[in-house]
């Protein structure tokens, strides 16, 4: 099993900066970029970005990236890496090539509980997050809807980061490993609808969403919809009253040496 990379000169092994000033990281034979999405908020103005991981091998083939972090496809060792390599090359990117708004970073159970177990992961994200002239605010951790061995500890761990100021999300609520009695421990500062909900809504079945929408208002959580594709998209979540949407309408993933200078609102 390998070694967990927790200390500031063993992430840097794996980093590599381009010409460009982005940076990118190397693992298990595999190269990491960021790419970034737009987050805007009901009224079309920009609110943020969450980073997206882009994962190639060797002969510059793009990857699928969701099995990197599923568990049985790798160690559980090298998916923490991975997850802190995404995180460090993301913050840099961020400041480097965006600095605009809020950053959202995926963050797996499992890496939730190894920081959550490891006092200086916290020290060392804290110091990095300062020394790029970010406030903790301004970093919400979206929490990978992955089945967990330890959902107490999980939330607990969650607990703890928005202690030290982070904000949590939980991104994908209505799929895979989402649940409300998760949601209620939590008590995130967003939850991220899948866009299924959506679907299911405006094909009549609106119970589902309208269920989600009423426990984040009783949870004083905003609502993020994510599948926003259309127009129709759009103003319909508008219309619902929720304070976020993210979607191909929005902005696709951009990687960041090709982001626009500036976000034009819908």
């Amino acid at each position: 099993m390998a070694k967990i990379l927790r200390s500031r000169d063993e992430l840097e092994q794996h980093l590599i900066q381009s010409q460009d000033g982005s940076y990118s990281a190397f693992y298990v034979r595999k190269t990491m970029k960021s790419a970034f999405q737009p987050i805007v908020s009901s009224s079309g103005e920009l609110f943020g970005y969450e980073a997206l991981l882009r994962i190639y091998n060797q002969d510059g083939l793009q990857l699928e990236t969701e099995p990197f972090f599923s568990a049985g496809y790798m160690p559980s060792s090298d998916r923490i890496n991975l997850d802190r390599l995404a995180r460090v090359i993301h913050l840099r990117n961020f400041v480097r090539f965006v600095s605009k708004g809020s950053l959202f970073l995926n963050l797996t159970p499992i890496a939730a509980l190894d920081a959550g177990g490891q006092q200086c992961g916290y020290n060392s994200l804290i110091s990095k997050v300062k020394e790029l002239g970010l406030s903790n605010d301004r970093i919400y951790f979206e929490i990978l809807e992955h089945t967990c061995a330890n959902d107490k500890l999980l939330v607990r761990s969650l607990q703890d980061m928005q202690q030290y100021g982070f904000r949590i999300a939980i991104d994908d609520y209505g799929v895979d490993a989402s649940s409300e009695q998760r949601v209620r421990n939590v008590k995130p500062d967003i939850i991220k609808v899948d866009r299924s909900l959506l679907t299911d809504f405006m094909s009549g079945k609106p119970k589902e969403l309208e269920s989600v929408i009423h426990l984040a208002h009783e949870l004083n959580a905003k609502v993020l919809i994510e599948g926003i594709e259309s127009k129709s998209d759009f103003m319909m979540v508008k219309e619902l009253g929720v304070e976020y949407m993210q979607g191909y309408y929005i902005g696709r993933p951009v990687q960041v040496n090709g982001l626009p200078c500036l976000f034009e609102p819908i």
